[in-house]
């Protein structure tokens, strides 16, 4: 009930002493229809990889996993690049370096998508 209430006023979950998600976040988490996976896995993969919750970081998961994912494609890279520099929220908008490493961890996910994230080595992204 939480997490609805903070959906339905964003400008609280900035303050919320919940720390509930930010709906940006899990917008920005799930923007791909069909590909978006369960936020709770996306978070388990922050602490598999050792990845904190920077933008950079951000980006780089959601390229892995967008790699990994069999429905992934170039063309979603070209869109979340363009989008992630553009109309994302000041806070959360992508440098050039970010997206060359969301880039970079699409194609080690490719190549590791036959394998499932918890044989993956930790150090990889």
């Amino acid at each position: 009930m939480l997490f609805i209430m903070s959906l339905l006023n964003p400008t609280q979950s900035s303050t919320n002493p919940i720390n509930q998600p930010d709906p940006y976040i899990l917008f920005l988490e799930n923007w791909i229809p069909g590909i978006g996976e369960d936020t709770k896995l996306h978070d388990q993969l922050h602490i598999h990889f050792g990845l904190g919750f920077s933008v950079n970081d951000e980006a780089r998961l959601l390229g892995f996993q967008l790699g990994h994912h069999p429905a992934g494609n170039f063309f979603h890279v070209v869109v979340f690049s363009i989008m992630s520099l553009t109309i994302y929220p000041k806070d959360y908008r992508n440098t050039w370096k970010d997206v060359t490493d969301f880039y970079q961890a699409y194609l080690i996910g490719k190549y590791w998508q036959s394998v499932s994230y918890w044989f993956i080595p930790k150090t990889i992204l």
